[in-house]
């Protein structure tokens, strides 16, 4: 996606906000205490399945390590991708002999055409508008070497979100852009809500190994809850 010099600017500051925003809640020990998503299992079967494991990926927005460690010890060899310094140190803190493998920034910190045979990105793709979400969708497919795997999880039309928000916008293939509210020291940040046939669309190109389904399990209980996501797993073709 090309920018002229005013949207740049735009992108960046939002990127800050962002970054500041996440920094803040990891600082605070945010999700520490969760267990990862039951989804990190279907990944692993998936790199199984298709003998990719053990064997080396990256994950997209990997924050503080919740669903990174177990994949790691289920035999990926990941790339730890973040905006937030505070959530990449809360790795190495944890597990030093992990921190030569993570990298700051986003995709665009990463060198030109570099692929890998498993691709994880869960619950980012989904920060930003619709525009930004499905650009940052396509750059993460570019990162899928041929035969290899795109494990993808984001908001889904229809959830109610636990903070309060604002429409931002509504499109005609029935998904939305919520604002957060500035309530709490909440950040005007932007989060877009897909509907089953836009995320499959951008994943057209792609064989289905799990195809879309909607989760709506509450990890803290285990329970069904409100806040519903879209998950599958798809192979680039070879």
């Amino acid at each position: 996606m090309k920018h002229d010099k005013s949207d740049k600017t735009l992108h960046d500051r939002y990127r800050e906000m962002a970054e500041g925003f996440w920094d803040e809640e990891y600082a605070q020990g945010r999700f520490l205490d969760m267990p990862p998503d039951p989804f990190v299992a279907d990944i692993l079967g998936a790199a199984w399945a298709h003998g990719l494991l053990p064997g080396p990926g990256i994950y997209i927005g990997v924050g503080n390590g919740r669903n990174y460690f177990p994949l790691v010890e289920g035999g990926l060899d990941l790339v730890g991708l973040d905006i937030s310094a505070i959530g990449l140190a809360a790795i190495r803190d944890r597990a030093p002999g992990h921190y030569a493998r993570l990298v700051h920034g986003d995709l665009s910190a990463l060198p030109p055409g570099e692929t890998f045979p498993v691709v994880v990105g869960l619950n980012v793709f989904h920060h930003g508008d619709r525009d930004i979400a499905h650009a940052h969708i396509r750059a993460a497919l570019e990162c899928v070497a041929p035969g290899g795997l795109f494990c993808v999880r984001v908001n889904a039309a229809g959830t109610a979100p636990t903070r309060p928000t604002e429409v931002a916008a509504e499109y005609d293939d029935g998904s939305v852009t919520r604002r957060y509210l500035p309530e709490d020291g909440m950040p005007p940040l932007l989060s877009h809500f897909f509907t089953e046939p836009a995320l499959a669309g951008l994943l057209a190109a792609y064989e289905p190994v799990l195809p879309l389904a909607l989760d709506d399990t509450d990890i803290a209980t285990g329970a069904p809850g409100d806040w519903r996501r879209w998950q599958g797993v798809y192979r680039r073709p070879a």
